[in-house]
């Protein structure tokens, strides 16, 4: 089996983490909204799926989001564009594509390995 080393892991989390967003920007334009909350149901070092009640017009216009949460007690931030969403129930699933750089998919990656080995040794 061949694998691709520049291709990213996608982790999951079995409890997903709970968090903020606010929009960066709204077709380009910067702009400075209030917080709304969040969960984190994936992340990797280039994205993140998130789910939230609230419905944002992502099919008409383009929207940045500043979303913000803890890993390992360590304050995690990330910007991101939504590419996709998706209606679950009452709430949205959204798709974010991180503008991480590569020292910050690092901090992201190791991060991660702590929190899964964390919850290896748990169980």
């Amino acid at each position: 089996m061949h694998f691709k080393r520049e291709e990213h892991f996608r982790f999951l989390f079995e409890t997903p983490i709970v968090g903020t967003f606010s929009i960066a920007k709204y077709d380009n334009k910067e702009i400075d909204s209030k917080p709304g909350p969040l969960s984190v149901i994936d992340l990797s070092p280039k994205g993140i799926k998130i789910i939230t009640p609230l419905d944002l017009p992502i099919f008409n216009h383009q929207i940045q989001l500043k979303i913000s949460f803890y890993l390992n007690e360590k304050p995690i931030h990330i910007t991101g564009l939504c590419v996709w969403k998706e209606k679950r129930h009452t709430e949205y699933l959204y798709g974010i594509e991180a503008f991480n750089n590569v020292e910050e998919q690092a901090i992201l990656i190791t991060e991660l390995k702590t929190y899964a080995k964390k919850k290896q040794d748990i169980q």
